[in-house]
């Protein structure tokens, strides 16, 4: 499957199997053993007892942005299976070689626990010192315990009961990730929006200019025009070789540049106002009456 395809998957499984309701080991048990992954995340329920001698800390694990253990520990059912239990996260030391503080132990004697299933790591290939492990390979674990443990699969503890006073801190619910696929189909939608608004502005632009263009030619051709009759004779007051000239000029000038030479309309005649018009009259009579 694809990117794509694979975190659709990826988040199915945390939405449908993360918070549903526990499934008894009788019935879910052996997804330890038999790993699926579309059981992933399923809580499951079991009663049995820890061996609290036979914890291991998984080193260099992140947790809220720091670095410490997550805290193994071999869990044996009432039915007689033993799987692993990952109890949480404790916070690492100032070297990182080993917990900040002592580790919480795990309740003792008889215990319900409910722990969401998760497959078994690989094997990274990386030491560690006693006591310790690089990942969760639940495989290579339980060859060091020297009795049986299922080893496809773990449990990312959710609940104990009784609950101890004190506990590593749990393990975060999943991210559901839409990975970079939607980003860049959201980038792709508004780049396509941005070209369409842009393509329709150029378009608004292009029947503006044409419109203008057009206002302008018939505005030269009104303005040049009355420089000859209807039958082409030159009729100007100036001479030709000038106007041809500043015709050929306007044809090869670029259009968003021929409005330079638009022409100027001719300017409108002043009315008078009323003060002008009585001194003419004034003017006027006093003419009329002066002996000759």
């Amino acid at each position: 499957m694809d990117r794509k395809e694979a975190l659709d998957y990826r988040n199915s499984r945390i939405s449908q199997n993360y918070d549903a309701s526990p499934e008894p080991f009788s019935e879910a048990g052996h997804y330890f053993q038999d790993y699926q992954q579309d059981k992933q995340w399923t809580p499951i329920s079991m009663r049995g007892s820890y061996h609290p001698k036979d914890q291991i800390l998984v080193r260099n694990r992140p947790h809220d942005g720091s670095i410490g253990f997550e805290v193994l520990v071999p869990f044996t059912t009432t039915s007689g299976t033993t799987v692993v239990i990952d109890r949480g996260w404790v916070p690492a030391g100032d070297s990182n070689a080993k917990p900040a503080s002592a580790v919480p132990p795990p309740p003792e004697g008889n215990v319900t626990v409910v722990a969401r299933l998760q497959a078994s790591e690989a094997d990274t290939g990386k030491s560690a010192p006693p006591g310790q492990i690089a990942s969760v390979d639940v495989k290579r674990l339980g060859q060091n315990l020297g009795y049986p443990v299922a080893e496809s699969g773990y449990g990312i503890l959710a609940s104990e009961d009784p609950a101890p006073a004190s506990s590593p801190s749990q393990l975060s619910e999943p991210e559901q990730d839409a990975g970079p696929n939607l980003s860049y189909s959201m980038q792709w939608y508004a780049f396509s929006v941005l070209v369409f608004v842009a393509y329709a502005w150029c378009a608004r632009q292009k029947v503006r200019n044409d419109r203008l263009d057009a206002q302008l030619a018939e505005e030269l051709e009104q303005y040049y025009g009355r420089f000859y009759d209807a039958d082409g004779t030159y009729i100007g007051d100036i001479d030709e070789s000038i106007v041809l000239r500043q015709m050929e000029m306007i044809d090869d000038m670029p259009s968003h540049m021929k409005a330079i030479v638009r022409p100027k309309p001719p300017k409108k005649r002043k009315r008078p106002s009323a003060e002008e018009i009585e001194d003419a009259e004034v003017d006027a009579f006093g003419t009329a009456r002066r002996p000759r």
